[in-house]
Parts: C-alpha cells; structure tokens; sequence
C-alpha cells in the first residue's frame, strides 16, 4: 500500500471512480444493442443484404471481382470481409449473422487494443478501461455501426494493431505491424491513406525499424494488389481503384469536418493535445511523435473518406478510435494540472457521446421495429412465391436465401455509373448508356464495364431472365429510366402487351414505409414488375 501522502485526493479518486462507471454503462448500452440486432434476420442498414451477397459468391465459390452483369456488380470495397463471412457462411451460417459476427468480434476487438494500449502507455489500468468504455460509448454517435455487417470494425482493428505493434512490440514489430498493415488494406483501401503518416512517425522514433515495416509493408500490399489482380483478370484493380477516381468530392465537409463533425468529440481532441504538448517536452519525444502521427493519420483518414461522395457517419470511426488512445493516454503526464484535466474532460466526453446517442432517436435507429421485421416476411414471400430468379436493386441478401438468384444492388450500379456524362443538372445522363459514341472519352475498362452492363442487363430483360423484378418507389426510381429499351416493347410505349415486363399497380406491402432501412439511403414502398 502507498503511502497516505501518496494517494490522490478523494475528489480525484471520486472523478476516476464516476469514469469507471460511465465506462461500463457504455459497454452494457453496447451489449445490449448486439444482443438485440446480432441475429435480427433482416438488413438493419440499406447495404447490410448485398454485403451478404457478396460474401455469398466466396461460399458459391465465385468471383468476387468479375465484369459486371444484372447478377452482380461488385462493390469498391477491399475482400476480406467477404472472404470471412464467405468462409463462415459455407460452414452453414446465415449471411447476416455470420457478417454482423465478424463486425462485432472486431469491434470488441477495437476496443480491447485501445483499453490495452493506454494501460501501456499510463501503466495504470483505470485509464485503460475508461478507453475501452469510451470507445464503446462512441456507439450510438457513429450511427450504431458497430455491429452492421460493414468492414470498417476489421480495418480499425489491424490499423489499431499496426500501431500498437510500431509502439509497443518486440524485436520483430515491424514485421508483425506489417502483416497487420496488409490485412489493413485487404479489410478497406483507406489504409493508404492512414498509412504513410504511420510511417512517418515510425521513422521519426526508430529509423531501421521503420525503413523495415516499410519495407515489408510494401511488399505486402504490392504482393496482395498483384495476386488479387492475376486472379480477377484486372477486375479487382478496377473497382478498388480506378472506380473510385470517377466518384465526387463534397466540398461542404472540407471545413465543416473539423467545426461540426468533430465537435462531439472535442474534449477528447483537446486532451490528446494536452498530452502531445506534455510528452514532447520529456525524454519521451519520439514515442510521443508516433502517437501523434497516429492520432493525425486516423484523423486525416476519416476527413479525406468524409470528403468523398456518400461518406457517412461511419468513416469518423478512424479518428474517433485514435483519438481514444491519445486522449486517455495523457494521464501518463506527471503534471499535478493535468492529473485533474484529464478524468474531467472524459466525463464530459462520455456526457457528450450520450448526448449525440439520444439524439440519433435509438428507438427508430438502433431497434428494428415489428412493422419493419413484417414488411421483410412479406416481400420474402412475395419473393418465394415467384417461379424464377428475382431482382431486388434496394434489398440485397433476400433472393439467395429463398433460391431465387442474386441481382446487382443498386448502390453499386450507381456507383459504376458514376462515370457517365453528366446532364445541365450535374445527375448522370443515362442516355449515353445507348449511345457508344458518348463513352468513347472513358479509359477502356471503364467503358468496357459500364457497356457490358448495360448490354447484358437489357439482354436479360428483354429474355425475360427474372421472373420478377421489385423496385422501390423511393430510391430506386431511375430503374425504368435506365432500363428502358429493355422494358418496353418494339411501340416504345410502357404497359402494351408486347412489353417483357408488366408493372404492378399496388406496393407489395400492407405498410409500404415500414420495410425503410434503419440507417443508409431512405428506400421504401416496394412495387414488383412482373415477367409476362
């Protein structure tokens, strides 16, 4: 025991004491999310169905990268979670579980790097978890993503662990951090961004080790582009970087970014300076140069992924994780000011997360409704019902289940359409779909995809491939604009007898808003055009 003269004053202990208990509030609100959406059998998130449907090619053993064609255009997204629900789905679990599994697994695991992280870096265990229970509190403000069948959990988890490695491994650290580094990059293609400024602090603390982790990451990342390259024809390198150069920047985040996205977080922003601003003026200057580099490059990652076109909630998830290692890793500072700063700017910062929770509506965001869990049944028995492949651009993950086929998701069409001209109103000018000459301009693969899908999906349409095609009034509007050559018959004119497809008057469902995504673009009121 230590002595009295050495112990904290009561009101400090008090402070640390409340943080230890906002913590595991924090975890419980998380555990109490998962268990009430791990196994919930229908998408949560307007992606979470088509993100099954590509893992499901893995268990089919199909490819992942391939042209793109009305059963499926790929998304620009890195493979590996694919590749592991894929793997877990081929052992007999169902898509959505085995996906959400492996986000949640990694988002625990998130959690436990950080909590682990700053015990090391305090040599207290107190701060560690108010870490880890900070990072969990930070649920609700990031949309609930956590436990979503998305891949940003995996990508955090091996930049955590790359870091983590560079600071605090063994004589090998720089070639563990690098396999970490590579599975980074297999998990999302932001790790080129997070990377160079990881880097960069690792050569600034120990010069050999870093020239050796980037040495070895390169040959990482060279290596896994090159085979995923080999092995898809030139497809993967398609989708996962030329596609994503045709996407646009939103220039309202530029500056928005830091003065409103961040502002949930700036206490805990401001204490991570607090313990730069201390640590450099020790002995400790080149550990506390990697941590910052850390820190900068999450938070770099998360304002160049908020910059791109569709950038959501989701992607403040890089920053906000480095930041939960910086912030509570300045109680190791031996200043008596900053021993009181630093339990009080967390309490405020679990306040401030609480408060952006409750503002995100938990009842409609985190918690699937009965109407929404019906409108599901319903559309699948609609689907069941059908005596061919159907089509569902809004909802993916339903039509494999009942074996009836895959189809491409619709987000992933209007991201491969993003290249197309635009019209006098900046929206995509769907008619030079028809007309060759105005794609002329585009590089060869870009063209080449885009015309392959338009060609083969109108192909299909007009043999009458799908027995149905289910369509959402709102978001997926442009279907019949896109498709319609092929949905008409030789007058041009829709609803003739001559037309492949027939379109229903009457939404399929009892309650057409209720099958709404709780998260992610706001689709809803499902139609059905029905094969003749």
């Amino acid at each position: 025991m230590p002595p009295i003269a050495d112990r904290p004053p009561t009101l400090l202990r008090a402070l640390w004491g409340t943080l230890l208990v906002a913590a595991a509030a924090a975890t419980a609100w998380f555990l109490f999310g998962v268990a009430n959406r791990l196994g919930y059998p229908h998408e949560l998130e307007w992606m979470e169905g088509a993100m099954v449907d590509h893992a499901a090619r893995v268990a089919d053993g199909l490819p992942l990268y391939a042209e793109p064609g009305p059963e499926h255009v790929p998304f620009l997204y890195a493979p590996l979670l694919f590749w592991l629900g894929g793997a877990a789905m081929a052992l007999g679990l169902d898509g959505l579980l085995a996906l959400r599994l492996v986000a949640t697994a990694a988002s625990l695991g998130a959690s436990l790097v950080i909590g682990h992280w700053v015990r090391r870096e305090t040599g207290r265990v107190g701060p560690g978890l108010a870490a880890t229970g900070l990072f969990l509190a930070g649920y609700g403000w990031l949309a609930w993503w956590y436990d979503l069948a998305r891949n940003d959990g995996l990508f955090l988890l091996a930049m955590l662990g790359t870091g983590y490695q560079l600071r605090h491994g063994g004589h090998r650290r720089w070639a563990w951090a690098a396999v970490l580094a590579t599975l980074a990059f297999l998990a999302k293609q932001s790790a080129l961004m997070w990377l160079p400024a990881i880097g960069l602090g690792a050569l600034l603390r120990d010069w050999r080790q870093a020239l050796r982790f980037g040495a070895a990451t390169g040959a990482g990342l060279g290596g896994a582009v090159l085979a995923l390259h080999l092995a898809s024809d030139g497809w993967s390198t398609f989708f996962l970087f030329e596609m994503p150069r045709h996407h646009g920047w939103n220039g309202e985040r530029v500056v928005a970014f830091w003065t409103e996205d961040l502002r949930p977080i700036w206490p805990l922003l401001a204490l991570g300076l607090v313990g730069f601003a201390v640590a450099v003026r020790t002995a400790a200057r080149g550990e506390a140069l990697l941590l910052a580099a850390f820190g900068t490059g999450g938070l770099v990652t998360s304002w160049l992924s908020r910059l791109h076109t569709g950038g959501f909630d989701n992607v403040m998830l890089y920053g906000f994780a480095a930041a939960c290692v910086l912030g509570p890793a300045a109680a190791a500072a031996d200043r008596r000011w900053v021993r009181w700063l630093v339990p009080t700017l967390l309490l405020a910062q679990f306040a401030w997360l609480a408060e952006a929770a409750w503002a995100r509506a938990p009842r409609r965001t985190l918690l699937p409704s009965a109407a929404h869990a019906r409108a599901h049944d319903q559309l699948a028995a609609f689907v069941a019902a059908q005596s061919g492949p159907v089509w569902i651009p809004a909802h993916g993950g339903i039509t494999r289940r009942l074996g009836k086929g895959t189809g491409a998701h619709g987000q992933a069409i209007f991201d491969l359409l993003q290249a197309l001209p635009k019209d006098a109103a900046g929206m995509l000018d769907l008619a030079a779909l028809h007309e060759p000459a105005r794609l002329a301009h585009l590089p060869p693969r870009v063209r080449q995809a885009i015309t392959a899908f338009a060609a083969r999906t109108e192909a299909a349409l007009r043999a009458r491939h799908f027995a149905a095609i289910v369509v959402d009034e709102v978001g997926a509007h442009a279907f019949a604009p896109l498709f319609a050559p092929a949905l008409v018959g030789a007058d041009g004119v829709f609803g003739t007898d001559d037309d492949p497809y027939l379109r229903q008057p009457r939404s399929l469902l009892d309650e057409p808003t209720a099958i709404r995504p709780l998260l992610g673009y706001d689709v809803h009121t499902p139609h059905a055009w029905l094969r003749r």
